[in-house]
């Protein structure tokens, strides 16, 4: 829940800087590449142990990386360049429906009615939360429309696939290394010297990391920790949270009052939250993490 909140705190700040007429592309980059500098300098001097890995597990971090944290992000905010932003948060935020089906199927974890019902009741009340009954605010593009399945596969891709790599290493080395090779795929994307070329100013740098923090370094390690302690469906319910208080910030500091039907809408998601307490998660569907690994973190 506490990287929700950071996370739909720093949609807003976001928003901020796209007022400023800052390119998309450079702030989902300098996200992840400032988290990922920092990190590194913080490890090497302090904690070199977390980076030491083996390097035939590196493709599995470049899968998580790439796919899970670069490719969420990429295929999230292109379907919202061809959409709109409530168009590509309610695209994406079906995934939980589709992390609680690869359970079911797979065996990873207990299938439950609850949790069927959280998922349904946490994507209705996100549709109503970001004014999806307003048809102008759905229109999407058929290419808009295939990124947006792309961001729903990638969101659950990374929920499910880094529990596999908690079993293997701590919260620090997942974190840092699915982190790392984002920041390599993005360097493809937008090169150094495009970058550059757009001549951020020094003020414009600072804000840019101050949002990695905000955006990036403390939830995702707060994301990931969470998914030692939970199975990945609640996770992804519970993150769910994010859209409403993505809009709640927006309302407070950029003036964007929110409707009755969207409150409503907020309402439904914290319930499908609390919902998941109603019953607690058998011990053998909980993730298995060494206790080596979990002391390390």
């Amino acid at each position: 829940m506490a990287a929700a909140m950071f996370w739909g705190v720093s949609a807003t700040a976001a928003k901020s800087l796209l007022n400023q007429q800052v390119d998309t592309i450079l702030i989902v980059q300098s996200r992840v590449s400032f988290t990922c500098v920092l990190m590194l300098v913080f490890f090497v001097t302090f904690k070199r142990e977390v980076l030491r890995v083996k390097v035939r597990d590196l493709w599995m971090f470049a899968l998580l990386g790439v796919i899970g944290v670069a490719g969420s992000n990429f295929t999230y905010y292109f379907t919202i360049k061809e959409s709109t932003v409530a168009t590509g948060i309610l695209i994406q935020y079906t995934a939980p429906l589709l992390v609680l089906g690869y359970g079911a199927v797979t065996k990873e974890e207990a299938f439950t009615f609850i949790k069927l019902v959280a998922a349904v009741v946490s994507l209705l009340g996100c549709f109503l939360a970001v004014g999806g009954y307003d048809l102008n605010v759905l229109r999407i593009t058929p290419l808009g429309l295939l990124t947006g399945i792309g961001s729903t596969v990638c969101f659950a891709f990374l929920n499910i696939f880094i529990r596999h790599l908690l079993t293997r290493y701590g919260i620090w080395s997942v974190t840092f290394y699915s982190i790392a090779f984002a920041s390599l795929f993005w360097l493809f994307v937008n090169p150094p010297w495009a970058i550059v070329a757009q001549s951020p100013s020094p003020g414009m740098w600072g804000a840019l990391v101050v949002l990695a923090v905000v955006s990036i370094l403390i939830p995702h390690s707060l994301y990931f920790n969470g998914l030692r302690y939970v199975v990945p469906s609640r996770a992804i319910i519970t993150s769910t949270l994010e859209p409403i208080v993505a809009i709640g910030s927006a309302s407070l500091l950029l003036g964007e009052y929110l409707q009755p039907v969207q409150l409503f809408g907020a309402v439904m998601v914290i319930i499908a939250i609390l919902m998941l307490q109603i019953r607690g998660e058998p011990r053998e569907s909980l993730p298995l993490i060494p206790q080596e690994k979990a002391d390390a973190a």
